[in-house]
């Protein structure tokens, strides 16, 4: 007995104390993790064995072992018993029983929708939309928990209404990918799955996007409070506590009365018997211990609120008619050619950039380009983002994008974007320029919002690209603070590089900047680094880079040995190939 308390308890002390090899453990053959989670347990019984053994007159040692073993495992029982039977009252208390109509629930008026899970702010997502679309539907208030718990409640409540166009809302909102519902609503996915989903979404946005272009306006209307509402929707999806989880969509009349409810409830609770149980997060080398459990469940695994909401929800279901994008293109092209379009057709524009998702086609381009460049299509932040990387920018978007950089409403943070998607063409792209792109280098205004794309000036060569940088690295040094200042100056770093050797008049000039204090073209060693990579490459000796009067000479050494071999991987990687 007493070997058996030292071995275990120093496994259950090693277990506890450092979770992680127990994690190893079941990596290790799974037998060495299942012995170092079984230790705690083990040494509690042994120790409470060897303790109860003391106290009973039997002098048999092996009765009294049997005896004490067994009045531990009844302990063991009974200190689970109070845990367990008040935790299974309130399991049993929390369920409800599930409420199926016997046919499709037909709503109208004002409805609302309570989220109490979703974090975000509310919005009109598809389940909004379809609500809507209801003959009878007047409106729908969605309320979430919202994105900040501090705020107030009408901050996290909107509501939505489906009305007839009209000159005081000349332009609506868009709903916030309304063609999800071909993925949350069972029959269409069972109609439009596998290779034909992508389109079926595709096609729902477009018919939104030409019915709210047309003789229909989505607008957010006063939000109706639950005890006012017509029909109230309550999906819940959260867990509860580690091992527990509530799955529930509830829908409710306006006398209260439940009409559908469905649920999931997965709670754990207190085990019979005492023990320690092992947990881990995934597959992660995080652990921890705890009293064991046994999980009860309660209704369908595989339930989805919204999708069970759908199916007992009558609504008219959407066509998915791929002739939607065709009829959608036409009218963009028309509202493009259209100086007098409407600003619900010049909106539809912008709606049409968000049916893309990196999947543009080169038949698709020059369209999206025109998009781009017309300067009524305004907002297209989030949009444009989504139909290119910026490594993979279209030839057709050179001129495009340039225009859109130069428009007054757009963002900084988009002009930078653009500047990336421009600077990623392959060099000598720009060496006949537009009036676009010889206006953004000579706008500071515009250059420094849009700094990636100063590194393609070099492709007006030395002669006139190193007057445009001298004026640049002026703008640059009398920018306040670092922050500001640094794009521009890994931007005009960039073009001096690109421009190797012709850009070697500016040595002199680059030299000063560099060992003037503070500098003004670097914060830290690496942009010393990146700055002696240039003068390298601008034909300064490796031995002649600038270094610190503080560093040392072993440490001009060890920087003098770094640029040498980035400037012998980057001549090798931008070699040219011999021509056949």
């Amino acid at each position: 007995m007493k070997y058996a308390l030292i071995i275990t308890g120093i496994l259950a002390g090693l277990a506890i104390v450092a979770p992680q090899l127990v994690v190893l453990g079941y990596f290790l053959l799974i037998i060495p993790g299942l012995i170092l989670t079984a230790a705690p347990t083990v040494f509690v019984y042994l120790a409470g064995t060897a303790v109860i053994r003391k106290l009973l007159p039997i002098s048999s040692v092996k009765t009294a072992t049997s005896v004490a073993f067994c009045v531990t495992l009844l302990l063991g029982w009974l200190a689970m018993q109070p845990l367990r039977h008040s935790a299974l009252r309130t399991y049993q208390a929390s369920l409800q029983p599930d409420v199926i109509p016997n046919e499709p629930i037909v709503l109208n008026g004002h409805v609302r929708i309570e989220r109490p899970d979703k974090r975000n702010a509310p919005d009109c997502d598809y389940l909004c939309m379809a609500l809507l679309d209801s003959p009878g539907v007047t409106s729908v208030t969605t309320r979430t928990a919202g994105e900040n718990k501090q705020a107030p409640p009408g901050i996290q409540t909107t509501a939505y209404t489906l009305a007839p166009a009209d000159q005081k809302q000349a332009v609506g909102l868009f709903p916030h990918d309304p063609g999800q519902i071909v993925r949350e609503y069972p029959p269409l996915v069972q109609l439009h799955g596998g290779t034909k989903l992508v389109a079926a979404t595709k096609a729902v946005q477009a018919e939104w996007a030409l019915r709210l272009a047309g003789k229909e306006r989505l607008q957010q209307t006063a939000p109706v409070d639950a005890q006012t509402a017509d029909w109230v929707l309550r999906i819940e999806s959260h867990t509860t506590e580690k091992s527990g989880k509530l799955c529930q969509v509830t829908v409710l009349d306006a006398d209260g009365t439940v009409r559908l409810r469905r649920s999931y409830r997965k709670q754990a609770i207190p085990a019979k018997m005492f023990y320690f149980g092992f947990h881990t997060a995934g597959m992660t080398s995080n652990g921890w211990f705890d009293v064991g459990q046994t999980v009860l469940e309660t209704g369908e695994k595989s339930l989805k609120p919204e999708s069970s909401l759908l199916e007992t929800i009558k609504f008219p279901v959407p066509s998915c008619d791929s002739n939607a994008l065709l009829v959608l293109r036409d009218k963009v092209r028309e509202s493009l050619d259209n100086p007098n379009a409407t600003p619900a057709q010049v909106d539809m524009l912008r709606n049409y950039l968000g049916l893309f998702f990196f999947d543009a086609t080169q038949q698709d381009h020059q369209l999206i380009a025109q998009i781009v460049a017309d300067d009524r299509v305004k907002e297209i932040d989030q949009q444009i983002k989504n139909v290119t990387s910026t490594k993979k920018t279209p030839e057709a978007m050179r001129v495009a994008y340039a225009k859109r950089i130069l428009m007054d409403h757009t963002s900084a943070d988009l002009r930078h974007w653009l500047a990336e998607c421009l600077a990623s063409l392959p060099p000598g792209a720009f060496a006949n320029p537009s009036a676009e792109h010889l206006a953004i280098w000579d706008t500071p205004e515009i250059y420094q919002n849009a700094a990636p794309f100063v590194a393609t000036v070099a492709d007006l060569g030395a002669e006139q690209a190193m007057p445009k940088l001298s004026a640049m690295l002026a703008t640059a040094i009398d920018l306040p603070d670092w922050h500001t200042r640094r794009p521009l100056i890994d931007g005009i770093r960039a073009a001096m590089i690109r421009l190797v050797p012709q850009a070697s008049a500016a040595v002199p000039q680059v030299r000063e900047l560099f060992l003037r204090r503070p500098s003004p073209i670097m914060n830290n060693a690496g942009d010393a680094d990146d700055w002696r990579f240039a003068l390298a490459m601008m034909g300064v000796a490796i031995e002649e880079l600038p270094v610190f009067p503080t560093q040392s000479p072993q440490t001009a050494e060890r920087i003098f040995q770094r640029v040498a071999e980035r400037v012998r991987r980057y001549t090798r990687d931008n070699a040219k190939e011999p021509q056949a």
